[in-house]
């Protein structure tokens, strides 16, 4: 056991079929001493799972006096058999979180789901001593089999060969896995299969690296410092989200990637009816058994623990950013009008409390207009930027039916939401594939709502006319590096999703406004240091949404953009000086970023 600080691992539980496969990963976890304590939160739905983690909680303690404990007990006692009170209670994780303020400063605390069928014995010692030594990260998280940010770069290690796979999750949420779960259920059973052939295939799985990020993740296996204990005591039911993007990104510290400690994470609700049929289950049991047996011998073995500290670098109040539009992006402006798509945020209610819902609106300014990622050349989706949302299909046969968002990968909305666009140089005609009949419009086509009326703010897919709309390219600013000033709220727990939003002094650049949702709203500001010697440095975007990008010259020009080589950069005192050219990073007055003889004093924290 470390003598630096305590390890613990929880569980919320739990289904006695999945703690069967799980708890015997954790005693062989507890027998060599992978972790100091274990504690089973009772989160339990029905009496009969409430009465069987009381049992093995107390036989586990047995086994390992003094490092089993149960929690929350007496509490689901008191109201397990009240169908409507367990409802009420089910969602809310405010158990759990108050819970870690009995930690300490030296204490680490992982999370795992009791539907862990798969824990890599040897190498979780390694991952806490990693999160032990690396306390930038706000979360830590495993290198998960069906979770779909890891996936993603399972992908890019060709673990898996599928087209599907090599899709980004959208702002780290849901992804291919929920709109296939027949992918999931092959890499359950080729993980499966290869680890019941041969344990030490873990290997083939290990990504090698540690990663960076700045998206949600789904929180399979995760870990915490103690010494966040206050933060994270506040979250009560959008712990998924609170964790990886509300609280992190209020501090400025990105989230981790352990790539080398793997587990398999079972299924998530819209798969099981999938995994059910496929019995995905069936080898996991049968690899628990064979793995947990005190016959086989462990040993705690390395992973890689290398990573670049981290920094924001800010000149005053502003950060140095990323421009927020991509290769694609545009406004799209009403010629008739010369109202731009714009969306507002509208405060909403429900039993998690208030959050803020995004619907239409319209502009006259470019700064507040929407921008959308379009594919005028092909047919595809049309995403608004820097969101989880799509615009949707018409599914009604109405000769004018609104247009709505919809979630990318929500019951696989991408796949069939893409558009066709007719260009005419400035103006585009937009049609939802296989329904040319119909086009994107405001609803002033309807003749029964007055051209002032409040929903001419509102999209709408017509029959009534063609509807040509003004094309305004805002894609100038890709890969430009740009000041930013985050907005952050000053009641910033007062609605449950992030009201953050990022302002630019760029006059046509429109403002980094997204719609308002359960994701890290503001990326691309954060920045990992490689160091190469002394006080060089490579400067990399923590952006693993993305190709890898560095701060770097652009061409011939003295503008600051990200760049695909890396190129040095010099810390000298407060100032950054460009490797190649001599010259500084100088941020001026009206928001652009250029290398200059003199630039300015800038704060730069690596940690």
């Amino acid at each position: 056991m470390s003598s630096e600080y305590v390890s613990h691992l929880c569980t919320f539980m739990g289904r006695e079929a999945n703690l069967k496969i799980l708890l015997p990963y954790i005693e062989t976890c507890l027998r060599v001493e992978a972790i100091d304590n274990y504690w089973f939160i009772d989160m339990t739905r029905k009496r009969s799972d409430h009465e069987y983690i009381k049992q093995v909680s107390q036989e586990m303690n047995e086994k390992f006096p003094g490092r089993v404990h149960l929690y929350n007990s007496d509490e689901r006692s008191a109201i397990i058999d009240d169908p409507e009170v367990i409802k009420t209670v089910s969602n809310d994780w405010s158990v759990f979180y108050k819970f870690l303020r009995k930690f300490n400063d030296n204490d680490i605390i992982a999370k795992c789901d009791d539907d862990t069928y798969y824990i890599d014995v040897e190498t979780l010692k390694g991952a806490f001593d990693y999160r032990w030594n690396n306390k930038r990260p706000y979360i830590m998280h495993a290198n998960a089999i069906n979770n779909g940010v890891a996936a993603f770069h399972q992908s890019k290690k060709k673990i898996w060969d599928g087209d599907e796979e090599k899709l980004y999750p959208i702002g780290g949420l849901t992804g291919p896995l929920f709109s296939h779960p027949e992918i999931a259920c092959k890499h359950h059973d080729a993980f499966a299969t290869d680890m019941l052939q041969d344990r030490s295939n873990i290997n083939k799985y290990k990504l090698g690296k540690n990663i960076h990020f700045t998206n949600r993740v789904s929180i399979n296996f995760f870990f915490m410092l103690g010494s966040d204990r206050n933060s994270l005591s506040k979250i009560t039911r959008q712990d998924e989200y609170d964790t990886s993007c509300k609280y992190p990104q209020v501090e400025d510290r990105p989230n981790m990637l352990i790539g080398d400690f793997t587990m398999a994470h079972h299924t998530y609700g819209v798969q099981e009816p999938v995994m059910e049929r496929l019995e995905t289950d069936i080898k996991y049991r049968e690899l628990s058994e064979k793995l947990n047996s005190e016959d086989v011998v462990y040993e705690h073995k390395p992973i890689t623990d290398k990573y670049a500290p981290t920094s924001t670098i800010k000149s005053g109040d502003e950060y140095v950013a990323r421009a927020w539009v991509e290769k694609n992006s545009y406004c799209l402006r009403d010629p008739k009008t010369q109202l731009y798509i714009s969306t507002q945020n509208v405060v909403a209610n429900n039993p998690n409390g208030d959050f803020l819902k995004t619907r239409w609106d319209s502009t006259s300014d470019l700064k507040q207009a929407c921008v959308f990622n379009i594919d005028v050349n092909d047919e595809n989706c049309m995403w608004i930027n820097n969101s989880i949302q799509i615009i949707r299909h018409p599914d009604k046969d109405k000769d004018q039916e609104a247009a709505g968002m919809g979630y990318t990968f929500f019951q696989g909305l991408y796949t069939r939401s893409k558009m066709t666009t007719t260009r005419d140089n400035d103006k585009i005609v937009i049609s939802p594939s296989g329904k040319s009949d119909y086009t994107l419009a405001p609803a002033i086509l309807n003749d029964n709502v007055p051209v002032d009326d409040k929903r001419r703010s509102l999209l709408f897919w017509t029959r009534k006319a063609k509807f040509e709309w003004d094309l305004v390219p805002v894609n100038q600013y890709n890969n430009r590096v740009v000041s930013m000033n985050i907005i952050r709220p000053d009641k910033w727990m007062q609605y449950t999703n992030d009201e953050t939003r990022g302002e630019s002094k760029i006059d046509d650049l429109p403002n980094n406004n997204a719609p308002r949702d359960y994701i890290w709203m503001i990326k691309d500001y954060i920045w990992e240091f490689n160091k190469v010697d002394d006080n060089k440095y490579q400067i990399k975007l923590v952006a693993d949404d993305k190709e890898d990008l560095f701060l770097g010259k652009l061409g011939k020009t003295n503008n600051v953009g990200t760049i695909k080589k890396p190129e040095k950069w010099i810390i000298d005192g407060e100032k950054l000086r460009h490797g190649p050219s001599g010259k500084e990073l100088h941020v001026n007055d009206v928001g652009e970023i250029k290398l200059e003889e003199t630039g300015s004093s800038l704060d730069i924290n690596i940690q």
